[in-house]
């Protein structure tokens, strides 16, 4: 299949040119659907440290359970994982239409992958126990081509930028929150307020879950 716009060949699928960005097929505007999604991102701090102390087969193998544990767990509450890139992953929570309390849902799955990463570390091969940084953020999103496997949906958010932001400033073993998620949550879970960060002229008010982990 060929753009009609840049001549580039493109996917038979696509429903527009990665290339040039021009709408492909019958749509001549995409039909976005506005809906309020909630973003977790998660990243597994210490993983440098904790790799250089051990052999390859064993750091893939560390990787690949606690993963798999963490897209389990994630699925387990409702979330849907969008993508996972080296040592970090990327869910999102609302997309099932059905789910009411996705952002509720999102801070109990972060709390339940610390406590299974806890577990993890527990491991006798594992010299150097790695942590965990967390990222959340309710924002409102344009969504194209709704469905469950999201790696054809075109998603149109600050979501992604903003759960990056908070991840990247939480400290180890900490779940920072935006302002969004804390508003909508501030009745059920206990949090203290961190600061603002800011990237690219992106500011983004933090607050600290007070997480309950299992020792």
């Amino acid at each position: 299949m060929w753009c009609t716009n840049c001549s580039r060949d493109i996917e038979q699928s696509a429903n527009f040119c990665p290339w040039c960005g021009s709408v492909l097929g019958k749509y001549e505007t995409l039909p976005f659907e506005e809906m309020q999604l909630t973003f977790l991102r998660a990243d597994l701090s210490g993983f440098t440290r904790m790799s250089e102390a051990m052999i390859a087969e064993d750091v893939m193998a560390f990787l690949g359970e606690v993963f798999g544990i963490f897209s389990k767990t994630i699925e387990s509450y409702k979330g849907t994982i969008y993508q996972v890139v080296g040592d970090e992953v990327v869910s999102i929570f609302g997309i099932r239409k059905e789910l009411d309390f996705a952002h509720h849902m999102a801070v109990l799955a972060a709390e339940d992958m610390f406590n299974k990463l806890f577990e993890c570390n527990k491991k006798e091969y594992l010299k150097n126990p790695v942590g965990l940084k967390v990222g959340i953020e309710i924002e409102p999103a344009s969504v194209f081509n709704l469905q469950e496997d999201l790696r054809n949906v075109l998603i149109i958010t600050d979501g992604f930028s903003k759960s990056q932001i908070l991840q990247k400033n939480a400290e180890t073993n900490t779940l920072l929150v935006g302002e969004n998620l804390y508003q909508a949550t501030k009745a059920f879970f206990s949090y203290r307020e961190v600061g603002e960060f800011t990237k690219d002229a992106m500011v983004v008010k933090g607050y600290e879950y007070k997480l309950k982990l299992k020792t």
